[in-house]
């Protein structure tokens, strides 16, 4: 494939079909933990080594998000981790350094990989194939390796990445690699449920996407699933073009009130040239929740995971994942 055939592909046009050729990447993601969790050994050196912290430098802020998800999931945590986008000054031999995101041009992350490195500090990289990223990554630092037919970023990749270190100062390489393939096997399970071969009596990112269909969207949860997968779905939407935010359970109220009082009484409105003012309403998801909800919500829940919250926050994450690529309704 390539020049004319190439752009035609990954526009949709032709007689590709757009949702299929979104889907292709989020089809990836348990692929994308399995690969982590071939490169688990490589973390063996870290089992009971006293650091002072764990540093993420995030590329992007969907790979920032995965890794605060993480250290929101393993609290209270065993030692720091710091989510950043450059790396701290502090930076020596004491600390390791995870750099994760599929952005090959980021001179910030190459510059974190190098300067870590050069301080004594370990140094991980799950970054992309190709690239200076990974061209000029130091010969020390431990790659895992990108997937070779996925184009686009993972987000499950970053998760699983940060997991496994965190998780590697205490625990055999063998627990953490079942529990990232019974992970993965899990997230796999859930995107044959999200096929966009599947129609919206049976497919949840579909219904979720026609539910927000013109509406602002607020993300939130209940409990630390539900609020690790609020926090990270609204990075991810706002990435793919679905504007959202995230507020935790007591601020609900208070912003979806004054949300709409802002859109009412917008001092720029003129009714005589603009019109009477017709606002977009606000919707709520609710995630990791069965129960029932406030007005204008809906609540996206799934069954207890074998592997505990890991698998059901990414089982959450691929739903809301999947739902970016679905055709809006309404256009």
């Amino acid at each position: 494939m390539g020049g004319m055939d190439d752009r035609l592909y990954y526009e949709g046009a032709g007689s590709y079909d757009t949702e299929a050729v979104r889907f292709f990447d989020t089809a990836h993601e348990g692929a994308q933990l399995r690969a982590v969790a071939q490169a688990v050994d490589r973390f063996e050196g870290l089992r009971g080594v006293q650091a002072r912290s764990v540093v993420v430098v995030g590329v992007d802020n969907a790979s920032r998000a995965m890794a605060r998800a993480v250290a929101d999931l393993r609290a209270p945590l065993r030692l720091p981790v710091v989510v950043a986008s450059v790396l701290p000054g502090y930076v020596g031999p004491l600390d390791v350094v995870v750099v994760v995101g599929d952005a090959a041009d980021s001179e910030d992350a190459s510059r974190a990989l190098i300067t870590a490195a050069a301080r004594g500090a370990e140094t991980v990289l799950a970054g992309p194939g190709t690239g200076p990223l990974i061209d000029d990554a130091p010969d020390a630092t431990l790659v895992i390796p990108a997937l070779p037919t996925a184009v686009g970023a993972s987000p499950l990749r970053a998760f699983g990445t940060v997991a496994a270190v965190v998780d590697a100062f205490v625990e055999p390489g063998e627990v953490i690699r079942q529990r990232l393939e019974t992970v993965a096997g899990e997230v796999d399970h859930e995107l044959e449920t999200l096929s966009p071969e599947r129609d919206e009596s049976v497919n949840a990112a579909r219904q979720l996407r026609a539910f927000v269909a013109g509406a602002r969207v607020i993300h939130t949860g209940f409990e630390r699933c539900g609020l690790a997968v609020a926090q990270s779905a609204a990075q991810l939407w706002s990435a793919k073009g679905i504007p959202s935010g995230f507020v935790e359970r007591d601020e609900l109220t208070a912003a979806t009130q004054e949300s709409t009082a802002a859109s009412v009484s917008d001092i720029f409105h003129d009714p005589f040239i603009d019109g009477g003012l017709r606002p977009e309403p606000i919707k709520t998801v609710v995630w990791n929740h069965d129960g029932p909800v406030m007005a204008n919500s809906r609540a996206e829940g799934c069954e207890p995971s074998a592997s505990g919250e890991d698998g059901t926050v990414a089982r959450l994450l691929v739903r809301a994942l999947a739902a970016t690529v679905m055709n809006d309704p309404l256009s």
